[in-house]
């Protein structure tokens, strides 16, 4: 409630004034009038009822005056409303889809459970724009961001191990890859972040990871990189004529490829982001889990107050008291001078 005219209310100073003029310059104007109500007269010297209250109409009155200065001050209601803005983030993830990623120490291998989780971290997903990187011995930009969670999901199951004839493993090409599709020029002021995820050592690409860490810290990205792979490791399948073998080193061993962890390391300390190790599917279910309750965007809250008049709360009072003055002025208290 508030009164948007608050100069009218100098006006309440004038009732005094009235009020002095009312009983001292009136009265002795009317000294040689009879100043009693007709009923007054047809009782005798007893005073009725009505000449004790004789001085209700010019209570009326006053009343009357004050509701209408009220009024004019113009009195206000006001309701507020809260108005809630999320701004979300921007989301790169980016990929690995070279052949190591077939290894079956997850369930039924490591690039389908990391398909799988991450359509699920994309469901969970409420007003950030996201976009798809993948990458083996070079990057490949799937999708860029968009706030089409649909999209993102359907080219996201199309990623296969056969997408990119380059095998190898390109981490910094990958990294500034989706540096550059998350800060073009003219992009707008908001959050942005990587999610790398890979399960071998930079072994292609032209990029060194550590420079495109520096780029990305530049300009305010923040790489949250995932090692994928359990800690003993898990062989390669690969199928040859039809028969299922597995990849070996020179000497006929078994090749299992390493995850390089430190340098997983140093990419998220260098822009502020955090390193996981996934070793098998509910591990990594949960480190998107809590990658999404780290990064929920801003949120800004801006509080109105719509105020709608209110003057005939005090005018509606003021009339009705007016018309009963009135009333009992001319019909039960009217004066004979």
């Amino acid at each position: 409630m508030r009164f948007n005219s608050q100069e009218f209310f100098l006006l309440l100073f004038l009732i005094p004034i009235v009020l002095a003029y009312k009983f001292l310059v009136q009265q002795s104007a009317r000294k040689g009038g009879i100043r009693f109500p007709l009923a007054f007269l047809s009782t005798g010297i007893h005073r009725s009822w009505r000449s004790r209250l004789g001085f209700l109409p010019d209570l009326l009155r006053l009343c009357t005056l004050v509701l209408v200065i009220f009024s004019l001050m113009q009195p206000q209601y006001g309701i507020e409303r809260e108005e809630v803005t999320r701004q979300g983030i921007d989301i790169m993830i980016s990929m690995d889809v070279s052949g190591s990623m077939a290894a079956e120490d997850f369930k039924p291998d490591r690039l389908s459970a990391a398909k799988k989780i991450t359509e699920s971290f994309i469901s969970g997903l409420v007003d950030h724009r996201l976009g798809l990187v993948v990458f083996a011995g070079l990057s490949l930009t799937q999708c860029p961001l968009t706030i089409d969670y649909g999209v993102v999901t359907e080219l996201l199951r199309r990623t296969s191990l056969s997408m990119i004839k380059a095998d190898g493993t390109a981490i910094g090409d990958a990294i500034i890859n989706a540096v550059y599709k998350l800060a073009p020029e003219t992009s707008e002021k908001r959050d942005k972040v990587i999610v790398l995820l890979t399960d071998g050592e930079n072994n292609a690409g032209v990029v060194d990871p550590l420079e495109a860490a520096k780029i990305a810290a530049d300009k305010g990205i923040k790489i949250y990189t995932i090692g994928v792979g359990s800690i003993e490791g898990a062989p390669i399948p690969i199928y040859r004529g039809g028969r299922k073998m597995y990849a070996q080193n020179n000497d006929g061993s078994l090749y299992i490829p390493k995850i390089d962890e430190q340098l997983l390391k140093d990419i998220a300390f260098m822009t502020s982001g955090l390193y996981f190790r996934a070793t098998d599917n509910e591990a990594l279910e949960k480190i998107y889990q809590k990658i999404a309750s780290m990064e929920k965007g801003k949120i800004d809250v801006n509080r109105t107050v719509q105020y709608s008049e209110r003057f005939y709360w005090f005018l509606a009072p003021a009339f009705c008291l007016l018309l009963v003055e009135i009333y009992l002025r001319s019909r039960i208290f009217q004066r004979v001078f």
